[in-house]
């Protein structure tokens, strides 16, 4: 049975026979404070030792927390260099479109610049056969008149 301190303080030896306390009580009582104090100090000892673990799990997770917000950190600085990689890419795609819709645009232009000139062409000659058609048939009448005349 654990002595507490109360028990210390009250601890009454009945007197010996020589005027002394019973040695064989006092023994007895100095065991019991023995265990005691022993059972106290494996208690304290297991106690600290308990708290020594627990002191190095927390400095464990408290360093896997400094782990894990400097991976989150370096997480978001990777998303937003990707967005960012990602907004150049797709603006150098655009800019490339758009620079092949302008050169597609320019051939077109340039196509229909050539078309319009082979079609003035064109039109220029068909006046020219007309007017040569008309004065070969203006000829071939007056020959038709000629010869009708005769």
């Amino acid at each position: 049975m654990p002595v507490t301190p109360l028990d210390i303080l009250n601890k009454q030896f009945p007197p010996a026979r020589r005027g002394g306390y019973e040695p064989a009580d006092v023994h007895a009582f100095l065991d019991q404070v023995r265990e005691s104090l022993e059972g106290s100090l494996r208690e304290n000892l297991r106690l600290r030792e308990e708290l020594l673990e627990r002191d190095r799990e927390i400095a464990g997770m408290r360093a896997e927390a400094g782990d894990i917000k400097e991976a989150l950190v370096l997480a978001r600085r990777l998303a937003v260099d990707m967005e960012n990689n990602a907004r150049r890419e797709a603006d150098l795609v655009v800019g490339e479109a758009r620079l092949e819709a302008e050169q597609i645009l320019a051939a077109a232009r340039d196509e229909d610049r050539v078309l319009a000139e082979h079609l003035v062409r064109i039109k220029t000659a068909k006046i020219h056969h007309l007017a040569q058609l008309r004065a070969f048939v203006q000829a071939q009448s007056k020959i038709v008149e000629e010869l009708e005349r005769e």
